[in-house]
């Protein structure tokens, strides 16, 4: 049975929200920015370091023995917006009710959004869990970057929620190293962490800067919904096979902005998605103990099992026999 995750709720905006809600549940101490609780089953250091007048970063290093949830209720500022880089780790996220998935070291390892929509988050159980949040109003940048305002303000026109995964770079994942190193402490901390956030936030919105239109996908609210309840369809297609000219018509979409927006969110095409999420499943049911290799493999639409076990082992690493085993 999947346990029941800690819930914490606080308003979206500036980093002292995350570690308030923290702090009110776990206790510890937050002090001068830096918040530390530990015990034999939870560690979390969080720090707030201001780079710039308007611009923030919140460091998170934690791992905590229980699933954790954390429900943004939105800011309702569309010039307040907020850059998470994941450095270690991965959360499942819902944007109004609708799930994805983030982890480090992928092209979905940055999210960029405005605080208008409800944003929930769910951490694993005992998986540690690091990040870098930038949070910045976008007038700030007049002073840091400018450079920057004029793709970040064509990025965010609307009023309404949106949300965009920028890919990192192998610059940002080292300078973000650096700041987790100078996060234990140590001579010249503030300033070092400093200068490298402003590098790496540098860096990042030249990287947004250079992308052209296909690359820089954002997904409103629609399309986030409608990608969920495709990706819902797929989930119950596991039996037979897909066609994404059908899915396509179906959802009344193109069939470029359909695989454009796919990729965008769960940076895969349509048919891996399709066949990782069917090898998921079939993983879950052997490792149930309730189904044979055989009931699985028919289940899923597999008339041979010889090419599921193939498939199985090909996405899993592993064969479907010596699941049932463990």
């Amino acid at each position: 049975m999947k346990p029941t995750p800690l819930t914490l709720s606080f308003k979206e905006g500036a980093f002292d929200n995350y570690i308030k809600a923290l702090y009110e549940h776990f206790g510890g101490k937050y002090k001068d920015n830096h918040y530390h609780f530990r015990n034999t089953k939870t560690q979390i250091h969080a720090a707030i370091q201001y780079i710039a007048d308007g611009i923030e970063i919140g460091i998170m290093d934690a791992i905590h023995y229980e699933p954790i949830l954390l429900e943004r209720v939105p800011d309702g500022n569309p010039d307040y917006l907020h850059l998470i880089i994941i450095h270690t780790g991965e959360f499942s996220q819902s944007y109004n009710n609708q799930h994805q998935h983030l982890e480090a070291d992928s092209a979905k390892g940055i999210f960029f959004y405005n605080g208008m929509f409800p944003l929930v988050a769910e951490f694993p159980a005992n998986m540690p869990y690091r990040s870098i949040a930038y949070k910045f109003k976008k007038e700030a940048l007049k002073h840091l970057i400018p450079e920057a305002l004029p793709q970040i303000s064509k990025m965010y026109q609307t009023q309404g929620g949106l949300a965009y995964h920028i890919p990192t770079t192998s610059e940002v994942n080292q300078l973000v190293d650096d700041i987790f190193h100078y996060h234990k402490g140590g001579f010249g901390t503030s300033a070092l962490i400093k200068a490298r956030a402003i590098e790496a936030f540098a860096i990042t919105l030249k990287v947004m800067e250079q992308m052209d239109d296909d690359e820089l996908n954002g997904l409103h609210i629609d399309d986030y919904n409608r990608l969920m309840r495709i990706k819902k369809h797929l989930q119950e297609s596991f039996a037979g096979t897909i066609n994404v000219e059908a899915i396509a018509e179906e959802f009344a979409i193109s069939i470029s902005k359909l695989n454009r927006d796919f990729k965008a969110l769960f940076n895969t095409t349509i048919y891996k998605f399709y066949t990782h999420a069917k090898m998921d499943e079939a993983y879950r049911r052997l490792q149930s103990g309730q189904y044979s290799v055989t009931e699985v493999g028919y289940d899923l639409g597999y008339n041979s099992l010889s090419k599921f076990s193939e498939m199985f082992k090909k996405v899993k690493g592993i064969s479907p026999s010596d699941v049932v085993a463990l």
